[in-house]
């Protein structure tokens, strides 16, 4: 799935369909596509919601690392280690 194809299914209510295909992912493969994503994370209060209550820590750590994929890795996973 591309960036625009998620954003639209989310919009549409198909968040269990989105979630489910991201969180499959390898945090290697997701994090790229997160990246690509960010536009789309705050187009609609409905969008917003879904990526805070599934995917804040992996934007989050794309953020702090200034979007270096290996850097945020190490951030996520040291970060899901403290939980």
């Amino acid at each position: 799935m591309r960036a625009n194809e998620i954003g639209n299914l989310v919009n549409i209510g198909a968040e269990l369909r989105v979630r489910h295909h991201l969180k499959r992912l390898s945090l290697k493969d997701r994090l790229p596509l997160l990246h690509d994503l960010i536009p789309y994370v705050d187009s609609t209060p409905k969008s917003l919601k879904f990526f805070r209550d599934n995917f804040s820590q992996e934007i989050g750590a794309l953020i702090a690392a200034q979007y270096d994929y290996e850097k945020a890795e190490k951030l996520y996973n040291t970060a899901k280690g403290m939980k």
